[in-house]
């Protein structure tokens, strides 16, 4: 019998954790994280997460074993195309495929690739590949190895958010992956549109303005503490998303995403783009979405949309990269 597996994400401000078994969710929970836990959106306080997980997490949690969503600031990722090698040639050439982006000696990171197709001559031989490729610091990764194992809990996958999204989607959606499709994650420190080319993961277009933003127009607006701002969010107190300062944010969100799109779009004429997938925090904010929908040239859908296999939206609004992590 197989065991469950915890998939999680950290965030800037809360942990999301996905409890998994065969492909089903048993459980999710958010956690609220301490401050200066994680900056940015790398995790600082090893020692500390792994007294938070040990003691918050798995009061709720019961499974050891865990998969992680990797943050971007530690991993790299790329689409390469490249002659036909066997795995030993492909272990001495990833690095090189690297190197315009890490500064470090190349023996500091782990690659690791899964193959896309194989494209072959008429006679049936192998001569180009099409992989997606990524490299993480071995530092980073005997880092969280640890932290998990002072949880009392084993780390048995890890992978960026990117990859995370594609294996849920291709899970709950599968028809989506034939063609061409984005997915829109509307986070706390910036906004992420997703491109998916053919159901394989393209290009990640980032916008640095986030939820949080909307917390400051809200502090701004009531005259309040960030901390206080952020507690009128969850029921619009005194219909505050519908500010001027809080449109102006919504405005700003939709004019970088359309720019992302169109630019996407103008690059590859022959894309088949259609929806746009959408999840984070800020799929609550109703203003934010309806902005979103009017400016927006694709068809914005709710990513819980996509599977009535869960009980409520919770999950795969709040962390859809949780659950996706824990899927093959």
């Amino acid at each position: 019998m197989s065991k469950s597996v915890l998939g999680i994400e950290i965030g800037a401000g809360r942990l999301k954790a996905a409890q998994m078994k065969d492909g089903s969710l048993e459980s999710f929970h958010t956690f609220d994280l301490p401050d200066d836990m994680v900056q940015g959106d790398a995790l600082v306080a090893f020692d500390a997460m792994a007294e938070f997980l040990k003691n918050e997490v798995r009061k709720s949690c019961k499974a050891k074993n865990a998969a992680l969503v990797l943050p971007d600031s530690a991993v790299y990722i790329r689409r390469l195309n490249l002659p036909a090698m066997t795995a030993e040639q492909l272990k001495v050439n990833l690095p090189y495929e690297f190197r315009d982006v890490i500064t470090e000696e190349k023996e500091k990171f782990l690659y690791d690739y899964a193959v896309i197709e194989l494209k072959k001559d008429e006679e049936g031989k192998v001569i180009e590949m099409d992989l997606m490729a990524a490299a993480v610091s071995k530092d980073v990764l005997d880092q969280y190895d640890r932290m998990f194992h002072l949880a009392g809990m084993k780390l048995v996958k890890a992978a960026p958010a990117e990859m995370a999204l594609g294996a849920l989607i291709k899970e709950i959606a599968p028809d989506s992956v034939n063609g061409d499709f984005a997915v829109l994650d509307l986070g706390w420190n910036g906004t992420r549109v997703n491109i998916y080319r053919h159901g394989i993961y393209e290009v990640t277009r980032s916008i640095d303005t986030g939820i949080a933003s909307v917390v400051n127009a809200v502090a701004d607006t009531v005259n309040c503490d960030p901390h206080i701002a952020a507690g009128y969010l969850p029921d619009n107190k005194d219909h505050v998303l519908e500010s001027d300062a809080c449109k102006a944010v919504y405005s700003n969100i939709a004019v970088e995403v359309t720019r992302a799109i169109n630019y996407y779009t103008y690059e590859n004429r022959d894309n088949t783009l259609e929806d746009l997938y959408f999840c984070g925090g800020g799929a609550w904010i109703e203003p934010l979405i309806a902005e979103l929908t009017s400016n927006v040239p694709l068809k914005l859908v709710p990513l819980a949309r996509l599977s009535d296999e869960y009980e409520d939206d919770t999950a795969l609004t709040d962390g859809p990269a949780a659950v996706g992590i824990t899927l093959e």
